[in-house]
């Protein structure tokens, strides 16, 4: 190969080189990294289960855990962070968070309203003005959905007394009696709602207006927990209790890496597939309705499920694949191009080479017959000459060339 194809193709593969990305681009991370809420909570029990899906896919994973669940859209949104994977379950302001993406709502979460026993429960959210009210911290989604709601009925700190804790701690004051209400947005099915659900000492309480908050809130939505939902010997509740509740996205970061994404997406699968005490079977995960962005690879697998190559290759294998297949057929195209355009050149040379032989052939004929070239022999060795010489073919056609050179000099004469 010459000096200029070597130099060609190594201008190929650099162009190959930056159009793929880095390595450390095309493989997975290490670790991955779910911010999940306060340890207990529902976003903590869903991060710790897709980790084991995850791991059964390859991945190291890492759960974080923050009491603010507010802030984990924040998480997620800052690259610097190292988080990939997080929930969100309040309103978003897309353009403060450009780097996140939805991967799918999973659930409707439930705001549920815990009064003490022997308090009469209201008619309307507006009769706990007055009273002590504990709640998550003052960052976290239950707060601020609480205040979003309290806040319609001119419920405010103003006019009652509002304590924020750590989630199990606010649960604990409020089975002492330290506190008159608590609000605490989780998934039915978790462990602290049953706890409180089975305290003789507290009452679920049933939001009537659950429907109209609904117009008022836009990320809140009507949720029905029916009679015997925890228990039906009871039965517990002992009537339906109409609540509100929040859909809860499993947010990512717009760059996550496509084998990160798909094997989350089975686990959201895998997890949420089933019925909750507040949704039927096959609901959820949708990629739908979700007030995010959709990443775009969701959408897809949503549709198509999970592509050939992240399904029967290793995660890092199916990576490199992925981002160098694209720019790997563009160089072989290229080489191909570059190949297919030297033989053809070689093609031309040998179809010229003929022509030129045989018209140098024709010419040396002419002059054994007539002693001398012709006009025409002449002008058949003044084109093939330089041809002949510029391309150094080979050794034959040099030869009549040169055998044919006195004859047409002195026929010139």
């Amino acid at each position: 190969m010459s000096k200029t194809s070597w130099w060609v193709l190594l201008g190929l593969a650099l162009l190959w080189w930056l159009t793929a990305g880095s390595l450390r681009q095309a493989l997975p991370p290490e670790p991955v990294v779910i911010q999940a809420g306060p340890v207990g909570g529902s976003f903590d029990v869903h991060a710790r289960q897709y980790a084991e899906q995850l791991r059964a896919h390859g991945f190291q994973v890492e759960v974080r855990n923050q009491d603010e669940s507010l802030r984990i859209i924040d998480r997620v949104n800052d690259e610097a962070s190292g988080v990939q994977i997080g929930f969100s379950a309040q309103r978003v302001h897309v353009l403060r968070h450009p780097q996140v993406l939805s991967a799918g709502v999973v659930e409707l979460q439930p705001l549920f309203l815990f009064l003490r026993r022997g308090i009469e429960a209201p008619p309307t959210l507006a009769g706990l003005a007055g009273r002590r009210l504990v709640m998550p911290p003052d960052a976290s989604i239950t707060a601020q959905a609480a205040r979003d709601v309290l806040g319609r009925y001119a419920v405010s700190s103003a006019n009652a007394t509002f304590s924020f804790k750590p989630i199990a701690e606010a649960a604990a004051a409020l089975q002492r009696g330290e506190h008159d209400a608590g609000f605490f947005m989780l998934a039915p099915n978790n462990a602290l709602v049953r706890r409180l659900a089975a305290d003789p000492g507290l009452v679920l309480v049933s939001v009537g207006d659950a429907p109209g908050i609904s117009r008022h809130v836009d990320y809140l939505k009507p949720a029905t927990l029916v009679r015997g939902a925890f228990d039906l010997q009871r039965p517990q509740p002992p009537h339906d209790v109409a609540m509100i509740g929040a859909a809860v996205n499993v947010i990512v970061q717009a760059d996550i890496h496509p084998a990160v994404l798909y094997a989350l997406l089975h686990a959201m699968n895998v997890v949420h597939k089933g019925q909750t005490l507040v949704s039927e079977a096959g609901e959820f995960p949708r990629q739908t309705s979700a007030g995010l962005a959709l990443h775009p690879l969701a959408q897809e697998w949503s549709r198509d499920g999970t592509p050939w190559l992240y399904s029967h290759l290793p995660s890092a294998a199916a990576g490199l694949v992925d981002a160098y297949w694209g720019p790997t057929l563009v160089l072989l195209t290229l080489v191909s191009v570059l190949g297919t355009m030297r033989s053809l050149s070689a093609f031309i040379d040998t179809v010229v080479l003929a022509v030129l032989l045989q018209a140098l052939a024709w010419a040396q004929r002419r002059v054994r017959r007539h002693g001398r070239p012709g006009r025409l022999g002449r002008l058949v060795f003044r084109v093939a000459e330089p041809i002949i010489l510029r391309r150094g073919h080979e050794q034959e056609a040099l030869a009549r060339l040169e055998r044919l050179r006195p004859h047409v000099v002195a026929d010139g004469r």
